[in-house]
């Protein structure tokens, strides 16, 4: 493997936070699958690219309010409680998340801008998430169920560092995205107590 090629995995995998991995019976929580044509999450008509080389997704079951999941997710200033390894992330933009929000975030001491397409108020959100060459757009929805909120996220990478390495750049986004909803998961639960009420 080429220095280059190993650069774009790092770069590829720090985008979503891979930098750690949760304990197995945490990522056993998260369900992965590929989208299939027409089951394409979506944010007030954003989906993903469709067309891209590598789209992943990925869902779990979080047993927490929704409203403890969803200021989780939107508190950017505050990923660094939880996903420390794409700190810092700074909202840019005063005010609630909302369509034209952009944030910073620094994975592997990276820089990265993104600008929000579309947020449902405790429903979903979409934003645009580019790094050296990847175009990702990025998007999460969150359902109240029973036992809590399924949260699912769902990304895809197009551009020439992924077209250089599809099924390595697959591996690494559906590694990341398993990663990011459990990290999600573990926090909120935590926050209310779920997690100790299971372990007892």
């Amino acid at each position: 493997m080429t220095s280059r090629h190993k650069l774009m995995q790092g770069v590829a995998v720090a985008a979503v936070a891979t930098a750690t991995t949760l304990s197995a019976p945490s990522m056993a929580a998260a369900h992965q699958t590929q989208p299939g044509a027409g089951t394409y999450q979506g944010c007030r008509g954003v989906t993903v690219d469709r067309s891209a080389p590598v789209i992943s997704r990925a869902s779990v079951l979080i047993e927490a309010p929704l409203s403890t999941v969803w200021k989780l997710h939107t508190d950017i200033d505050s990923w660094a409680a939880w996903i420390p390894e794409i700190t810092p992330a700074r909202k840019k933009t005063p005010g609630p998340l909302r369509p034209g929000s952009v944030f910073e975030w620094s994975p592997q001491n990276m820089k990265v801008t993104s600008t929000v397409a579309a947020v449902q108020r405790m429903r979903c959100t979409a934003w645009a998430a580019p790094v050296n060459g990847i175009d990702g757009v990025h998007l999460f929805t969150f359902k109240p169920v029973k036992g809590g909120v399924l949260a699912t996220t769902e990304e895809s990478w197009a551009g020439a560092p992924v077209e250089a390495d599809i099924p390595g750049n697959q591996a690494a986004l559906d590694t990341g995205l398993n990663d990011w909803v459990n990290r999600l998961k573990t926090t909120a639960e935590t926050k209310t107590g779920c997690a100790d009420h299971r372990a007892k």
